[in-house]
C-alpha cells in the first residue's frame, strides 16, 4: 500500500511494501495501445501521397555533411551536425523559448515534427540570422517542410537503430494538374531502445497538399501525427555531494517498468504565399497539440560513492496542451538591382491552452542505484491538476536593405501584450501581465569580396522553462520573460572554405531548484562566448564542418550574493568542439565515408562550483554505399557511434545526471523508386 501526504499543489506517498520481482518486468507495449489513430491517419497521409513512379535519388542521397557551409547547426532528413541544435543554441533551448518557425513563419509548437513532415532545419543564430525577419536572444530552430522533388519520388527506409531497436518509413509524392497541386504523404514506425535499458516505441504520419493555380499564388495545406505508442522514462541521479554518482551499468534498466505514459501529438495547418501587384503577402495558420494519458518521472536521489541512494517515482494525470498561432506579413520593395530595400508589416497571435500537475510523488525506499528492484504499482489518488492559459498578440514592423557591394541592415521594432492565467487548485488565480517593447538591428558590411563583418543587437520576450520532474512545482512554467543580445563576427571566403569567427553575449533569467525543491528564479543568467566554423570542399572528394564554442557563463543575484549558488551556474560546457569529414574516393565510385569527432570540455557539476565534470571525446564512423537498379537509386548507411565505448556523465541545470550511451551500430537501407 502507499501512505500519501499533501506537498502545497503535489502529493507524495511513501511505498510500505516493496517486494523484489525477477528481473522480467511488465512492459508498457503490454498496454492497450490506441492502433486506430496513427492508421487512420497513415491512410490519409498515403492516400495524399500517391504518385507515379519515376525515378529520382531525393531520400537516399541526403547527407547533411555535403548540405551546409557552416558548423552553426542543421539537419537534413534525419541526421544533424554543427555546434548547436534546436534543443541547444550558445547555452540556452530555442525550442524551449518558443523560437520555432515552420518555413520562417512563428508557430507555437506544443508537439516535435516527425521527419513525414519536415525535410531539413537551420539554427538560426549570429551570422545565420543576419537578414532574418524579427530574430531572437536564443536562437531559431526554422524546419522546412517536404517538398515534390523536380521529379516525384516514392521512397521507402529500412533501419536498424541503436542496440535492438528497428524502423521502417514509407514516403510519397506526386505532381498532378499540370503541375497546379502537388502532394507529399508518408508513414513511419520506429521503436528505440535507449542506453539504460528503456525502450520508447512510435508511430507517425503526414503529409501535405500544395496548391499553386498561378504565378502569384502558393497554398500549402499539412498535417503531421505521432503517436507515443510507448515512452518508457529514464531515471536520473542527483547525487548527495559535491561529486559525480559513481560509475553504473549501461544498457540495463534499473528503474520501475510502470513509470511511464503514451499519448498523441498532432501539428496542422495551413502556408500560404501571395503576390499581388506592389506587395507581397504571406502568412501561417497552426494548430499544434499534445494529449498524453499521465505524467511520469523516477529518480535516484542523495545518491552515495557506494552507490546507494533514496529511489523516487512519479506519476500524474493525463495532460494536454493545444495552441492555436498565428503569422501574417505584408512586404513592399522597391529600389533598384544595387539597392533593395523591403518594408514588412507583421502580426503574430497564439492562444494556448494546458493542463498539468495533480501527480504523486512515491518514496521507494532506499536502496542501490546500480541494480533492479522492482516493485508492483501503487493504486494512487491524484489530485486536481493546474490549468493555463496564454494569450499573446504582436505587431511589428521592419526594414531591410541590401546594398550590392556594400553590405545589408535590417532593423525591426515589436509590440507585445501578453497574458497568462494559471488556474492552480491550491492557490487559486493568478494572472501575469506584460506589454515589452522589442526592437533588433542586425547588419554586415562587404570589407573586402572576400570578407564580410556583421554585428547586432536583438532583445526579446521568450518562454520560461519548465519545472523539471523532480521539482514540487513541475511542469509548470512560469511566465515569459525578457532577453537581450548582442553578437559580432567575421566571415571570410577562403577560396573553397568558408570561415566564421563571432562572439555574443546574451542575459536572460535564471531557474533553478530552490532550497524546497521548487523551480522558481535564483537571479540572472550572462552567457558570453566565442563561436568559431569552418566549412567546405577540401577537395571535390572530401567535405569538412568543423566548429568550436567557447562558453563563460557569469551567475548574479541574491542566491549567488547569499552563498546559495555559485556565480558559475551548474551544467555549462566551457567547450565544445564538433569535426566532420565526409569523403567520396574517386576509385570507389558509389561509395562515401564519414567521420564525426565531438569534444567537449570541462563541465561545471554542482550549484557551489565544486565539482568538474571531465572533458570527453567521441568518436563516430560511417560509410554509404549508392546503387543504381534500373530506375531505382539504394543506398546503405551505415554508423557506428561512440567507436571507442566511452563512458562519462552529463548534468542539467537542474543537477540531474545522465550518463553516455555505450558504443552502439546503425544500419538503414534507403531507396528511391
Amino acid at each position: 500500500m502507499a501512505r500519501c501526504r499533501a506537498l502545497g499543489t503535489q502529493r507524495r506517498c511513501t511505498w510500505m511494501s516493496a517486494p523484489v520481482f525477477g528481473r522480467e518486468r511488465a512492459s508498457l507495449s503490454a498496454r492497450k495501445l490506441r492502433w486506430w489513430r496513427p492508421l487512420a491517419t497513415a491512410a490519409l497521409a498515403g492516400l495524399a501521397g500517391l504518385a507515379a513512379f519515376e525515378a529520382s535519388a531525393q531520400r537516399a542521397a541526403e547527407n547533411v555533411v555535403r548540405a551546409v557551409d557552416d558548423a552553426f547547426g542543421a539537419s537534413v532528413g534525419e541526421e544533424q551536425i554543427g555546434l548547436y541544435s534546436p534543443g541547444s543554441v550558445r547555452g540556452f533551448s530555442p525550442t524551449s523559448a518558443g523560437n520555432v518557425r515552420l518555413e520562417g513563419l512563428f508557430i507555437d509548437r506544443q508537439a516535435g515534427f516527425s521527419s513525414r513532415l519536415v525535410a531539413s532545419s537551420t539554427i538560426r543564430a549570429g551570422l545565420t540570422a543576419q537578414g532574418y525577419l524579427l530574430p531572437a536572444p536564443t536562437g531559431i530552430a526554422d524546419f522546412a517542410l517536404r517538398r515534390v522533388a523536380d521529379t516525384p519520388t516514392q521512397s521507402a527506409i529500412l533501419r536498424l537503430n541503436e542496440y535492438a531497436g528497428y524502423g521502417v518509413a514509407i514516403d510519397l509524392q506526386g505532381r498532378f494538374a499540370e503541375g497546379l497541386v502537388e502532394t507529399t504523404g508518408g508513414v513511419g514506425f520506429d521503436r528505440f531502445e535507449i542506453s539504460d535499458g528503456t525502450a520508447d516505441v512510435f508511430a507517425n504520419a503526414g503529409g501535405t497538399l500544395r496548391l499553386q493555380p498561378g504565378d502569384r499564388v502558393d497554398i500549402t495545406l499539412f498535417g503531421d501525427y505521432v503517436g507515443v505508442l510507448q515512452e518508457e522514462i529514464s531515471p536520473r541521479y542527483f547525487p548527495a555531494g559535491p561529486f559525480a554518482p559513481p560509475r553504473v551499468p549501461r544498457r540495463e534498466f534499473v528503474g520501475q517498468p510502470w513509470v511511464g505514459f503514451e499519448g498523441d501529438r498532432y501539428n496542422v495547418g495551413l502556408i500560404g504565399k501571395l503576390e499581388p501587384q506592389l506587395v507581397a503577402i504571406e502568412f501561417g495558420v497552426f494548430r499544434s497539440s499534445f494529449d498524453d494519458n499521465g505524467q511520469a518521472g523516477q529518480f535516484f536521489v542523495d545518491v552515495q560513492p557506494d552507490s546507494t541512494g533514496q529511489r523516487l517515482a512519479f506519476l500524474g494525470p493525463p495532460s494536454d496542451a493545444v495552441s492555436d498561432s498565428l503569422e501574417a506579413r505584408v512586404s513592399r520593395q522597391f529600389g533598384g538591382e544595387r539597392h533593395r530595400h523591403t518594408l514588412t508589416l507583421n502580426v503574430r497571435a497564439r492562444q494556448r491552452e494546458r493542463r498539468f500537475g495533480g501527480g504523486v510523488e512515491i518514496d521507494l525506499g532506499e536502496g542501490r542505484v546500480d541494480v533492479a528492484n522492482f516493485v508492483p504499482e501503487p493504486d494512487l489518488a491524484f489530485g486536481e491538476v493546474s490549468r493555463e492559459q496564454v494569450e499573446q498578440i504582436t505587431g511589428g514592423f521592419s526594414y531591410d536593405l541590401r546594398w550590392r557591394g556594400v553590405g545589408q541592415l535590417n532593423l525591426g521594432v515589436q509590440q507585445t501584450d501578453y497574458e497568462r492565467v494559471l488556474e492552480d487548485p491550491v492557490n487559486g488565480p493568478v494572472t501575469a501581465e506584460a506589454s515589452p517593447l522589442l526592437y533588433n538591428a542586425t547588419g554586415a558590411v562587404e570589407l573586402r569580396p572576400w570578407l564580410v563583418a556583421y554585428g547586432g543587437v536583438v532583445t526579446g520576450f521568450e518562454e520560461s522553462p519548465t519545472a523539471p520532474a523532480i521539482s514540487l512545482n513541475r511542469n509548470e512554467a512560469p511566465p515569459a520573460i525578457e532577453t537581450r543580445q548582442a553578437d559580432g563576427g567575421l566571415r571570410a571566403r577562403l577560396g573553397r572554405l568558408t570561415a566564421v569567427a563571432g562572439v555574443f553575449t546574451i542575459e536572460k533569467p535564471f531557474f533553478g531548484l530552490d532550497s524546497n525543491r521548487f523551480f522558481v528564479q535564483r537571479g540572472v543568467v550572462t552567457n558570453r562566448g566565442v563561436e568559431l566554423s569552418l566549412a567546405g570542399p577540401i577537395t571535390p572528394q572530401l567535405q569538412l564542418v568543423v566548429g568550436t564554442l567557447l562558453l563563460d557563463a557569469t551567475l548574479t543575484g541574491d542566491a549567488v550574493d547569499e552563498g546559495q549558488l555559485s556565480s558559475n551556474p551548474i551544467g555549462v560546457v566551457r567547450r565544445s568542439t564538433t569535426l566532420d569529414l565526409d569523403y567520396r574516393p574517386a576509385w570507389a565510385r558509389g561509395w562515401s565515408f564519414d567521420v564525426s569527432v565531438f569534444s567537449r570540455g570541462l563541465e561545471n557539476g554542482d550549484e557551489l562550483d565544486e565539482l568538474r565534470i571531465p572533458e570527453r571525446t567521441l568518436v563516430d564512423l560511417g560509410f554509404r554505399r549508392q546503387l543504381s537498379l534500373g530506375a531505382r537509386t539504394l543506398v546503405v548507411r551505415g554508423r557506428v557511434s561512440n567507436l571507442f565505448d566511452t563512458f562519462g556523465w552529463d548534468v542539467s541545470g537542474n543537477g540531474a545526471f545522465q550518463f553516455q550511451g555505450p558504443r552502439t551500430f546503425t544500419l538503414s537501407l534507403r531507396a528511391d523508386f
